[in-house]
């Protein structure tokens, strides 16, 4: 796994500020980039990637206004991070159009003039310089962060460079993860531009999640097949359940990735030094969500932790807990699926039986037949929670297999 490669336009803009100006009144608020090009022809397919700052002189933009403007849509739909332009003289056709700026306004697509003073050198040599010190600094986060997350050991020495970085001691803290898996895995043409879209969405949400000072720090660490947040806070910031889930819920709410559904996992909270639990507990979540198909909805840990014992009880031991004929019997798809069912509506045989488009005795009747067969009476509550626990493992045998 690596830490994005991104780092955020306000900084650069603040270190270029000698040298460029914003034209628009787009909030560069959680806008990133991760590469600068020069643009030398109008033919934005062959060249443009998801993450760049995009450079030209007024001679390479287009003579017409409307010409201007598919340019500009183009490299908004390709994720282009910005456009700088640099005037090659004082004429009006050499300054941005208002028709233009109001275009960049309404895309959300920031745009820039560069000084007189500056040229395409400079411009690229100072940014390309501040992208890779971003890069060497999030290369040496990622060895720690990824030592951190598999690591059951970890010291308050462990995080002294991540906690640098933040300005704060991160092992005093209190850490929540949060893994952001793709329900199926983009093909490689396109994986930079979606991951790329994943990534900047999560830095955006969670820049604003610390802003209103619900969080005191994350990061945002990528994955082959989506992403992982780690976020820190403290006790004041803590809160308790179940007011504690509403910056995730909010957050799978607000990834929009084209043509792309997402499994969410939340681990509970832990003191940082117990990242690594909550890296476990935050992948077992999306592979819970995966297993029930449920994209663009959290899954908690606290509310699958049973699933989690029961998955190691099965994996790590042949522990009979109910007769083997209870696991006989979720192989009939007529009883597997009652019984899930039955469970997912509260026990309700009203319920079941409408989502079924079967008559609430047809489900007495099934769960009936297990009685028969193994002695397991679902009226009971100790039996009931016996064929939960089979339910669970045939739902985690069939994501296994």
């Amino acid at each position: 796994m690596e830490v994005a490669d991104l780092i955020d336009l306000q900084t650069i803009v603040e270190r270029e500020q000698d040298r460029i100006v914003q034209v628009n009144s787009v909030s560069l608020h959680g806008q990133t980039a991760n590469a600068i090009t020069i643009m030398d022809t109008g033919a934005v397919d062959s060249w443009a990637k998801a993450g760049e700052i995009v450079i030209t002189s007024s001679r390479m933009m287009p003579a017409s206004v409307a010409g201007a403007e598919r340019l500009v849509r183009e490299l908004a739909s390709k994720r282009i991070s910005c456009l700088m332009v640099n005037p090659y003289d004082d004429a009006a056709k050499s300054k941005f159009p208002k028709r233009l700026i109001d275009l960049g306004d309404k895309l959300a697509f920031p745009l820039f003039k560069i000084k007189s003073n500056s040229t395409y050198i400079q411009i690229l040599n100072e940014i390309n310089g501040l992208l890779l010190q971003n890069r060497r600094m999030n290369k040496m986060a990622d060895l720690d962060l990824d030592y951190l997350l598999k690591s059951n050991s970890a010291t308050d020495k462990d995080f002294d460079f991540v906690s640098g970085l933040k300005g704060v001691d991160l092992y005093k803290l209190q850490a929540r993860v949060t893994r952001i898996a793709f329900a199926k895995t983009p093909n490689p043409s396109e994986r930079l531009k979606v991951q790329f879209d994943l990534i900047n969405q999560a830095r955006a949400w969670f820049t604003t999640v610390e802003r209103e000072e619900k969080i005191l720090a994350f990061f945002v660490v990528e994955a082959s097949n989506g992403a992982t947040v780690i976020s820190f806070f403290n006790q004041a910031q803590a809160e308790k359940p179940p007011h504690d889930r509403k910056i995730y819920h909010q957050f799978i709410n607000n990834v929009h990735i084209p043509h792309f559904s997402v499994y969410e996992g939340v681990s509970a909270t832990h003191p940082s030094k117990k990242l690594h639990r909550a890296f476990i507990e935050a992948s077992f979540g999306v592979k819970i969500a995966r297993t029930l198909g449920w994209a663009e909805h959290p899954i908690f840990y606290r509310d699958v932790s049973l699933w989690d014992l029961v998955n190691r009880i099965t994996t790590n031991q042949d522990s009979r807990l109910y007769p083997a004929r209870m696991d006989e019997l979720m192989e009939n798809p007529e009883i597997f699926e009652t019984v899930e069912a039955f469970f997912e509506q509260n026990e309700s045989f009203k319920d079941t039986g409408e989502v079924l488009f079967t008559h609430p005795n047809t489900i007495r009747y099934r769960l009936n037949l297990i009685y028969e067969q193994t002695g397991l009476d679902y009226r009971h509550t100790n039996d009931k929670f016996l064929i939960y626990i089979a339910l669970i493992k045939k739902l985690l045998s069939d994501t296994n297999d």
